[in-house]
């Protein structure tokens, strides 16, 4: 299948070649054998990313240690265990273009919610911005209409 968006392999091998460097992370031999379905439904993910994003998007997904959190949790108030974390899986995926760079991480003992819940979130944002130009460029339609003499509807 071909396709314009690029990262498709790109994100997959970003994601076993990071996890190689998670030496503590206890779920990386998981990620040695990505199974087919994993494959299969990352591939499915990076392709709702696909109206956001050019032919130059670099989009990964990347397994990441999710005792990293533990720290950073804690100063927010939030209890957990390193245990707990242990059994989680920790997913990012990001966009990279031109120097730019949108991320999300979704957190979750299993693996296809934690992409799940990374891929809404950075979708969320994603619609966001969409909005917001969207909306900016309306408001100067309106102005350049008024200015020209045209009404405003």
């Amino acid at each position: 299948m071909s396709s314009p968006f690029k990262t498709n392999k790109r994100a997959y091998e970003d994601m076993i070649a990071d996890e190689k460097t998670l030496s503590d992370f206890d779920k990386s031999d998981a990620f040695d054998n990505v199974g087919p379905e994993i494959k299969s439904y990352i591939y499915q993910t990076i392709s709702e990313f696909e109206p956001y994003s050019t032919p130059q998007t670099v989009v990964a997904v990347i397994a990441k240690d999710p005792l990293k959190l533990r720290a950073k949790m804690l100063e927010q108030g939030v209890e957990v265990d390193a245990e707990t974390l242990r059994q989680m899986y920790r997913i990012s995926i990001s966009l990279t273009e031109d120097g730019g760079k949108l991320e999300e991480e979704g957190l979750h003992e299993d693996i296809f919610e934690a992409i799940k819940i990374a891929k809404d979130k950075l979708l969320k944002n994603l619609y966001q911005i969409q909005d917001e130009v969207m909306s900016n460029q309306d408001r100067k339609i309106q102005i350049d209409s008024a200015l020209g003499g045209g009404h405003i509807h």
